[in-house]
């Protein structure tokens, strides 16, 4: 029998949280899910670890084939995807996914993988309705919706034809680190083409627009309205991507809306789809905040790129890292996962009306990698299960997209819902007080 979700990668770190969050949701009763597992006896194993009942179906899948996984996601409306490394494991997922018209959700923060995807599958998923949004998880969700809700503050303040200009996100957290983390990480070092890593970083690498270059690295990045400092953050690039793309989808769609919705229909979407262009000003960059040393920030960039260099670099780096990191399948306690919490800035000027700037925070408590990410995903993938009616225009297109244009206000909503993140967004100006916009 068809199932609503199916998380396939269930027996992992991440993906155990994620069964767990699903099959304790409160609007279980709305929806049905199945895990996606290569052995059944591990899966009766996860069954039985987590509490499960029978309504919770096993589907054997092994991602390698990719007659297994196009008969699964045969049988299902989204697909979570939690297999990773994902250039390894997640093309035949896409593939399947595209070619069949279903939906699917990811925690990719592989710049070269989303590139990949797009290249190959994103036409075909617009034919076929499908709606493929990667970067579903602490990388890239909080990046993405606070720039559109910065650009929908800005527009609520200013009217619809005001024009973004530099955009800065700022991370806070406390949070652990899994198996899979390191994994990914080794991927990219030992197996992705470094000419493929090389291009899927560059300005606009998965955008179908091009606009203003990305600010120039810093090791030090002052926050707007703030004492406190930015360092390097090494999720920067996967999250600029996301968000660049975002970018160019809703620049693509307000140039060419009448011939992608056709004329009329187009007219009727221009209140929609006007606000949501950021404009030919528009630039994008991400820091860590550090606190209010200028010197600990340079201090702390330097080592964070000194540590990746070893490990791109040197083998005998990556051996000690694979020596005393945890591996696949290990993480974060429950106990230490809980006391974990994420506080995310951002600060987008508006370039048409200068010095007036918004700024948007979204807060969580507890790991934002996984705690948070089994959040944030499960809710992407309940979106698109349960409120197909309000998602964005751009959903119903079909094609690679971002949380912010395949979920957008949908995600906001659900994700507040659960009680552990939360979103404001304001107006601020040098020369007056700030005005609210919740």
């Amino acid at each position: 029998m068809p199932v609503d979700i199916l998380v396939l990668g269930a027996t992992g770190f991440t993906g155990r949280l994620i069964t767990r969050y699903l099959y304790n949701h409160p609007q279980r009763g709305a929806f049905t899910f199945a895990i996606g597992i290569r052995s059944q006896s591990k899966g009766e194993e996860l069954k039985k670890s987590l509490g499960l009942d029978d309504s919770v179906k096993i589907v054997q899948v092994d991602v390698n084939r990719y007659e297994d996984v196009e008969a699964a996601v045969k049988e299902t409306k989204v697909v979570i995807n939690v297999v990773g490394p994902y250039w390894i494991w997640g093309t035949n997922v896409v593939r399947a996914c595209a070619e069949h018209g279903r939906r699917y959700v990811d925690l990719s923060g592989e710049p070269h993988f989303m590139k990949k995807i797009i290249e190959r599958y994103d036409f075909v998923s617009t034919k076929t309705g499908a709606i493929i949004v990667p970067g579903c998880g602490f990388d890239s969700i909080p990046a993405d919706l606070l720039v559109f809700l910065s650009n929908r503050t800005l527009k609520n303040a200013l009217g619809p034809d005001a024009q973004l200009g530099l955009s800065q996100t700022f991370y806070s957290m406390k949070g652990g680190i899994s198996g899979g983390t390191l994994a990914t990480l080794m991927t990219e070092a030992e197996i992705v083409p470094k000419y493929k890593l090389l291009e899927a970083q560059k300005d606009y690498a998965v955008s179908q627009a091009r606009g203003r270059p990305s600010p120039p690295p810093a090791a030090a990045v002052r926050m707007p309205f703030s004492s406190q400092y930015g360092a390097y953050f090494p999720m920067a690039i996967p999250n600029r991507s996301v968000v660049q793309r975002t970018f160019g989808i809703n620049a693509l769609i307000a140039s060419y809306g009448h011939l992608l919705f056709g004329v009329d229909e187009a007219k009727e979407k221009e209140a929609e789809l006007r606000p949501l262009v950021y404009g030919p000003e528009f630039r994008y960059a991400e820091y860590l905040t550090v606190g209010s040393s200028k010197l600990v920030a340079v201090v702390v960039s330097t080592f964070a790129k000194l540590l990746l260099l070893l490990v791109f670099n040197f083998a005998p780096a990556r051996w000690l890292m694979k020596l005393f990191m945890p591996r696949p399948g290990q993480g974060p306690s429950d106990e230490t996962m809980e006391k974990g919490w994420m506080n995310v800035t951002n600060y987008t000027e508006c370039a048409s009306s200068p010095g007036v700037w918004a700024k948007s925070v979204m807060r969580g408590q507890g790991d934002p990698g996984y705690l948070l990410t089994a959040s944030m995903i499960s809710e992407a993938a309940l979106g698109l299960v349960l409120d197909d009616a309000s998602l964005p225009s751009s959903a119903h297109l079909g094609g690679v997209l971002t949380p912010s244009t395949g979920l957008g206000g949908v995600l906001i909503n659900r994700l507040k819902a659960t009680g552990r993140i939360q979103f404001e967004s304001e107006i601020v100006r040098a020369d007056e007080e700030s005005r609210k916009d919740r």
